[in-house]
C-alpha cells in the first residue's frame, strides 16, 4: 500500500525538477489510493498545471533562457537579438525555423503539448474524491484555466493543436495517433475552457502578496489571457469587454508612479502586476538579470553570477525611443568597464553593445548567490490590457476615440510626461494603431508581447526583413513548425504547417 502512494510522489517531484513525466508513468498512479483526499488532490494540481508556468531557473514557460516564451518571442521579432551561439539562435533571430531541430522553438510544442492530456487526466482523478464542494471547484477552475491558457500559448505558436480524444485518454499504452483539432475546434476548446474557469466565482477575484495562496490563478488572470485570446482571433468587442472588466474598482489595479520600481524586489505584487510567477531563494529561481547584465558592469551585489549579457534590444528599436522616455532607465546604453576602465556604448562598443543595448529592465536581487534572483516574474500587468484596450476600442468602433486616446495615454506619459497624444494627432485609424504598437514596444519589451503584436498588426515579416535583416522570412513564418518527429510519429495522420 505504501508503495503505490509513494508513486505519484515522486511524479509530482520529477515535475519540480523539470523531467519528462510520460503517460505510462502518468498512468501507473494506482487510483485506488491516491487521490485520497484534497491535499493529494491539490498536490496533483500543482504538479500537472501550475508546473508549466513558472520562472525556474532553466524551467518553465517563463524561464529566462531561449525556451521562456516571453524570450522567444522577442528574440524572434524586431526587439531581440543575442551574441551566444548562433546555432541556437539563429532560428529566432533571423527566423529561420527548422522542423528537425532538437532544441529551440520547436521544444515548446514538444514540452508542453502532453501538459492538456495530464490536466484532462487530473480533472478525471480528482472529481470522485470526497471534500468540500468549494474546495473541488477551485480546484478544477484552476485546471481549465492552466489548459485553456497552455492551448492559447501553443495555438498562438503553432496553429490547431492535437488535443487526445476520449479513446485515446481511455487507452494510453496504444498510443494512437492524433491529428490536429481544426481551427475552429481548436478556438472553441480554449474558449470553452477559459469560461470554465470562471463559472461559480471558484477562482478569487485577485490575490495579493502576502496572501497564503498568493501565485495561484486568479478570474484577472483568466480576463487577461482572454482579452489576449480574443485580441488573437480579431473579437475585438470581445477583447474590449474584458479589458473593461480588469478595470473594474474590485481588481484594484493601476500603474505604478515610476516605470522602473516596477520590477524590483521591494515593489513585488505592485498594484501593477495582474499575475507573475512566485520566484523564491532556493525555491523558484529566475536568471534575468543573470542573462543580460555584463560582468564588468559596475553592479552593487558582488556575489551575483554574470554571464557575460548575451541579450540585446536591437539598435533600430532603440532608436525609436524619445531621448526623455524613462522607460530608457532600465537600459544599458553605456558604462564604465570594472575590468578595463574602458567607457563602453554603441560607439565604442567593445564586446558588449555591438548588436544592441542591454535589457536589464529587472533589478539586483541585493540577496542573490550565483544566478537565480528571488524577484517575481511579471506575466501580466496592468499597462498591456490599458494599452490592448486602447487597441481594442478603436478596431470595434473603426476610429480614433478620445477614450482610446486617453487610455493610450496613460501609459505613455507615466515615462514621457507632457508629452500625450492628442486625438488631432492621428489622421487615421492607422496612425492610432501604429501608436499603440510603438508604445506597446517600448512599454513591454521582453515580456513575450512582440511577435503577437506585429502579427496582430500584421507586419511581422516586413519588420523581421526590414530590422533583422532576414533573407528567409516568409508569410508562412507567422506559425512555427511543429517538430518533424511529432509528424513522424503521426503517421501520416498529423500534417505539417504549411511552407515548412
Amino acid at each position: 500500500m505504501k508503495r503505490y502512494y509513494i508513486i505519484p510522489l515522486m511524479i509530482l517531484a520529477a515535475f519540480v525538477t523539470s523531467c519528462t513525466l510520460d503517460s505510462e508513468r502518468y498512468g501507473a498512479i494506482n487510483t485506488s489510493f491516491f487521490p485520497a483526499n484534497a491535499e493529494d488532490c491539490d498536490a496533483l494540481v500543482v504538479g500537472n498545471a501550475y508546473a508549466y508556468f513558472r520562472s525556474d531557473s532553466y524551467d518553465g514557460l517563463y524561464c529566462s533562457n531561449h525556451d521562456g516564451i516571453h524570450v522567444l518571442s522577442d528574440m524572434a521579432s524586431d526587439i531581440g537579438q543575442c551574441t551566444w551561439d548562433p546555432s541556437l539562435w539563429n532560428e529566432l533571430i533571423t527566423l529561420s525555423p527548422d522542423a528537425n531541430l532538437t532544441h529551440g522553438v520547436v521544444k515548446l510544442y514538444r514540452n508542453n503539448i502532453k501538459g492538456l492530456t495530464q490536466m484532462t487526466n487530473t480533472l478525471a482523478r480528482i472529481e470522485p474524491v470526497e471534500m468540500e464542494a468549494g474546495r473541488k471547484a477551485t480546484m478544477k477552475a484552476e485546471l481549465y484555466c492552466a489548459r485553456g491558457w497552455l492551448a492559447y500559448i501553443l495555438y498562438d505558436n503553432f496553429g490547431p493543436l492535437q488535443i487526445a480524444s476520449k479513446e485515446q485518454l481511455e487507452n494510453p499504452a496504444k498510443k494512437i495517433p492524433e491529428p490536429r483539432k481544426t481551427k475552429e475546434e481548436t478556438v472553441k476548446y480554449i474558449e470553452d475552457n477559459l469560461l470554465a474557469a470562471l463559472e461559480g466565482d471558484a477562482l478569487p477575484v485577485v490575490l495579493k502578496k502576502g496572501d497564503a495562496r498568493y501565485g495561484r490563478f486568479t478570474q484577472a488572470l483568466v480576463h487577461m489571457v482572454l482579452m489576449k485570446f480574443y485580441m488573437h482571433e480579431g473579437r475585438w468587442a470581445d477583447a474590449e469587454a474584458q479589458g473593461r472588466e480588469l478595470m473594474d474598482s474590485k481588481y484594484g489595479f493601476g500603474l505604478m508612479s515610476n516605470y522602473k520600481d516596477i520590477f524590483t524586489l521591494e515593489n513585488e505584487g505592485n498594484k501593477e502586476t495582474i499575475w507573475s510567477c512566485e520566484c523564491a531563494t532556493g525555491i523558484n529561481e529566475q536568471l534575468w538579470v543573470t542573462h543580460v547584465m555584463p560582468s564588468d558592469y559596475p553592479h552593487k551585489n558582488q556575489n551575483m553570477s554574470l554571464w557575460g549579457g548575451g541579450y540585446k534590444l536591437n539598435w533600430p528599436f532603440m532608436d525609436t525611443f524619445d531621448p526623455e522616455d524613462k522607460r530608457l532607465e532600465t537600459i544599458i546604453t553605456e558604462y564604465v568597464s570594472t575590468s578595463t576602465g574602458e567607457t563602453l556604448n554603441r560607439d565604442n562598443p567593445g564586446k558588449r553593445f555591438i548588436q544592441g543595448a542591454i535589457p536589464l529592465k529587472y533589478a539586483e536581487d541585493p540577496a542573490q548567490i550565483g544566478d537565480g534572483s528571488q524577484i517575481d516574474w511579471i506575466v501580466f500587468r496592468y499597462a498591456d490590457a490599458l494599452t490592448l484596450l486602447a487597441e481594442a476600442i478603436v478596431r470595434n468602433e473603426k476610429a480614433v476615440t478620445q477614450e482610446a486616446v486617453d487610455l493610450l495615454n496613460q501609459v505613455r506619459t507615466r515615462s514621457l510626461p507632457g508629452k500625450g497624444y492628442s486625438i488631432a494627432d492621428f489622421a487615421d485609424v492607422k496612425a492610432f494603431l501604429d501608436a499603440v504598437l510603438l508604445e506597446r514596444g517600448h512599454e513591454l519589451w521582453f515580456e513575450g508581447t512582440r511577435r503577437e503584436d506585429l502579427i496582430r498588426h500584421g507586419v511581422y515579416i516586413e519588420y523581421m526583413k526590414k530590422y533583422k535583416d532576414s533573407k528567409t522570412a516568409a508569410p508562412h513564418m507567422v506559425l512555427w513548425p511543429l517538430p518533424q518527429d511529432v509528424i513522424n510519429e503521426g503517421g501520416g495522420l498529423v500534417h505539417q504547417n504549411p511552407g515548412y
